[in-house]
């Protein structure tokens, strides 16, 4: 995790129809000055992701702070607008993060429920990992709920099987 300073800027990007993550406020501690933006429901996607860039390069006019945690919370939604906001927001926010520095970019989803959406979510941070090479900036996918990200990849073993023998 990252170290706290007092000029460092957290921006907290939320969808329409996605849930404030529990775990935020550990991300909030590092970077105090908090910016958060949130999508009406009525509210179209393109007009939304121009409205966060616009903001967004307000806040760091405006305070002279630097970026160093962005979140965008997304909602269960894989349709086309949603995963093309999130490329553009992600990579704006990218842009605003000082070269150099330690910074986490946070692509997180509500839930584990929709598959298509948590693909969405993978395949945008390997992508812009792909980007950031030889950068100090971290790429993190989190889900909200408790689960936990293994999965077993062994079956056990059937109890009255017999064993293998190998001949040589």
């Amino acid at each position: 995790m990252l170290e706290n300073s007092d000029d460092l800027m957290s921006i907290v990007v939320l969808e329409a129809g996605a849930a404030w993550p529990s775990w935020l406020t550990e991300y909030q501690r590092l970077a105090p000055n908090a910016v958060v933006i949130a999508q009406a429901r009525s509210e179209a996607a393109e007009s939304f992701q121009t409205r966060v860039l616009h903001r967004v390069a307000e806040a760091i006019n405006g305070s002279g702070g630097r970026v160093r945690v962005g979140v965008i919370v997304s909602a269960d939604s894989p349709d086309q607008d949603r995963l093309q906001l999130r490329q553009n927001v992600a990579r704006g926010l990218l842009k605003l993060m000082p070269a150099g520095q330690e910074a986490e970019l946070v692509l997180a989803g509500d839930s584990e429920e929709l598959e298509a959406s948590r693909h969405g979510l993978f395949e945008l941070a390997g992508a812009l990992c792909e980007e950031l090479g030889g950068t100090r900036v971290n790429v993190r996918v989190r889900f909200s709920s408790g689960k936990s990200g293994t999965m077993r990849s062994v079956a056990p073993p059937v109890p009255d099987a017999e064993p293998l023998v190998f001949k040589a």
